[in-house]
């Protein structure tokens, strides 16, 4: 190896005059620091081959998204639905045939401690189980291929030694389980009669180091036996049901678990809150292979219920409604999460009613840039601009909101409340909705909850829902859980000759017999919507589409 380094005049380099070969020139480095050079890069070269991962954490754990092995390059493994965040970046490596050797010159003065494996166990979370690997200290995993049913990672270093009996028990968990082990790394290859999932590291603040392999024993058998393959993984169905108001047409997107060749994710009108588009033009923007309508909203367009994008809280929950959520590692999560939150500033301490949502009466309601230019307030109150936690800005009603601050809007008492700040006055605001939700990567709200642990279980009073939405026979548009761990997301045609329209307690009783575990309805009637491949495959009861707040979107990785 050589570097190019530019000399003074006058300085003679392997008996040749420098001013001979003016700029840089190779040089020639003594044995010595040769010797040192060799030591410095080889450290400098190995340690580029660590992957700065996807990142979740919690208060007691670390989760980290294992990377892709290539050919060429090591990628980092994007996991964040369309808008990556600042970490989520490309970063090159080397070939494993680049890897630099250590030359015979080369000292080795300290002997690497490598990881063990201190034990091996197995859980069942939900439609699938997990094997976790408790080490002794935390490793490098690539995943270097799968292929739905085959998993392939190297870890780094290479592991002390494994029990026998570890690889024993592996052997009968999976199909087949083999594993390499040298120097350098520990290369495993697990083989599942279902699918496998994407492996993934947790660190734990005990000092506990786990890799884990979510897989599934066998692969589940679907209900509708006849389906259109729209890419590996997702197979779109087209069912016909009778109702006791006459035949409706149901369209089904069947998203299975463990699909790496896809991604699924909300998106918002327009990128914005106040915003309308229709599906199809959403579709096209993200070049998206299939999808459905998302969240109800206000004419206007503003969601309504928890929204989270990237992580994100968009919109904050509303009475509780119930929500469908996709975690860091993919896990489905249906539940109904809280909101909570509240404004300091000196003595003053004000509850935070919601977040990006339309102030109504006396609440306190916090606007981020993603919610529009302004707040679009009509009534007028107190709202103060903050940005960097300093209040630059006090105003009566539709204030501009700062692309690096929010606006704090307040009716009512707590209006008479927020009087009492002033220019350049601190204010602390602390809002978060409660666990598992604030980790949660993506989430969208609907209601009523339509199935419970396969059980029918609406709670469309509960959640505050009108009668014409819970006993009403509309178009429908929902979101399902198998007890395999299939996503199902299902549109329901009405309000025509050829589709009634479906109930609430009608769409139960449908999505139990697909084998259903976990579903809620989702915002139903003219923006009841799919799209497969680029074209509107149910027929909308406005008879054409209307123009929707947010989506959830299906595309290719």
């Amino acid at each position: 190896m050589s570097i190019k380094v530019a000399l003074p005049q006058g300085v003679k380099v392997a008996g040749k005059n420098a001013d001979d070969n003016p700029g840089l020139i190779i040089l020639k480095l003594r044995p010595v620091i040769k010797q040192n050079l060799r030591r410095f890069l080889l450290l400098l070269i190995i340690g580029q081959i660590f992957l700065v991962g996807a990142i979740m954490q919690t208060d007691q754990v670390v989760y980290k998204d294992v990377e892709d092995w290539s050919a060429e390059d090591t990628r980092q493994l994007d996991m964040r639905g369309p808008v990556p965040s600042e970490k989520d970046i490309e970063i090159d490596q080397l070939n494993e045939d680049q890897m630099p050797e250590p030359s015979p010159e080369t000292v080795v003065e300290d002997t690497p401690v490598l990881p063990e494996v201190l034990g091996v166990k197995f859980r069942s979370e939900e439609a699938y189980d997990i094997a976790e690997f408790e080490l002794s200290q935390e490793v490098k995993v690539l995943r270097r291929t799968q292929g739905g049913k085959l998993l392939r990672i190297r870890v780094m270093p290479g592991f002390h030694k494994i029990n026998p009996e570890f690889i024993t028990q592996l052997q009968k968990k999976f199909e087949k389980f083999s594993i390499h082990q040298t120097n350098r790394y520990s290369e495993m290859v697990f083989a599942a009669r279902g699918r496998i999932g994407n492996p993934y590291t947790a660190s734990e603040t005990s000092g506990v180091f786990r890799l884990c392999v979510p897989y599934q024993h066998d692969k589940p058998r679907f209900k509708l036996p006849v389906g259109e393959k729209v890419v590996d993984g997702v197979t779109y169905y087209r069912d016909r049901t009778q109702t006791p108001a006459g035949s409706s047409d149901v369209h089904i997107l069947r998203v299975e678990p463990f699909s790496n060749a896809t991604r699924l994710f909300p998106v918002l009108a327009n990128e914005g809150i106040a915003q309308k588009e229709t599906l199809s033009s959403m579709s096209r923007r993200y070049s998206a292979v299939a999808g459905i309508n998302g969240a109800y909203f206000t004419p206007r367009g503003d969601p309504i219920g928890t929204l989270i994008i990237n992580r994100r809280l968009i919109s904050s929950p509303l009475y509780r409604r119930s929500v469908f959520g996709i975690g860091e590692d993919d896990t489905l999560i249906f539940g109904n999460p809280e909101f909570s939150g509240n404004l300091k500033a000196g003595g003053l301490s004000i509850v935070i009613d919601a977040v990006n949502q339309p102030r109504r009466g006396e609440q306190l309601v916090v606007y981020t840039p993603e919610y529009a230019r302004s707040t679009l307030t009509p009534e007028r109150g107190v709202e103060i601009v903050l940005v960097k936690g300093k209040i630059v800005g006090i105003h009566d009603n539709d204030a501009l909101i700062p692309p690096d601050g929010v606006v704090v809007s307040a009716g009512g008492e707590k209006a008479e409340l927020l009087k009492s700040l002033r220019l350049g006055q601190s204010v602390t605001l602390d809002y978060s909705i409660d666990k598992p939700w604030n980790t949660i990567r993506h989430a969208v709200c609907g209601g009523p909850r339509l199935v419970s642990e396969g059980r029918k279980d609406i709670n469309g009073r509960e959640e505050k829902f009108d009668n014409s939405i819970i006993n009403g026979r509309h178009p429908r548009t929902a979101v399902a859980q198998t007890f395999d761990g299939d996503l199902l997301m299902i549109v329901v045609d009405g309000r025509s000759k050829r589709s009634a329209g479906m109930k609430l307690d009608e769409l139960a009783a449908y999505l139990r017999t697909l084998g259903t575990r976990h579903a809620i309805n989702l915002d139903g009637g003219g923006s009841s919507s799919m799209i497969v491949k680029g074209k509107i495959v149910n027929s909308p009861s406005d008879g054409s589409e209307r123009r929707i707040s947010n989506g959830i979107l299906i595309t290719s990785r």
